[in-house]
């Protein structure tokens, strides 16, 4: 249990001019393509999307996932989107 708290704590975001993002706290990687990745964090599922997206460094041991090419949104999963059409990606 103190695991898991310490991980959430170490969860975190940089995002360097829309090119370059860095995720801390990261357990899996569900799947990606150059247009979004979708992933499992200490905090939840997270969805990044974006355009010509690479992933450049992928330690889940470590738990750190960096990402290259033009970021365009950050989300994470809720659990029962509020508006119909809001989270299309998670409604499904």
């Amino acid at each position: 249990m103190a695991e898991n708290t310490e991980m959430q704590k170490n969860h975190g975001i940089l995002l360097r001019g829309r090119e370059h993002l860095e995720i801390t706290a990261v357990t899996d990687v569900i799947s990606f393509d150059e247009d979004s990745v979708n992933l499992e964090t200490s905090m939840g599922e997270m969805l990044v999307e974006g355009e010509e997206m690479h992933v450049g460094t992928l330690d889940t041991q470590r738990g750190i996932l960096t990402i290259d090419g033009r970021i365009n949104g950050l989300y994470y999963r809720t659990e029962e989107p509020r508006k119909k059409g809001i989270g299309r990606f998670f409604s499904k």
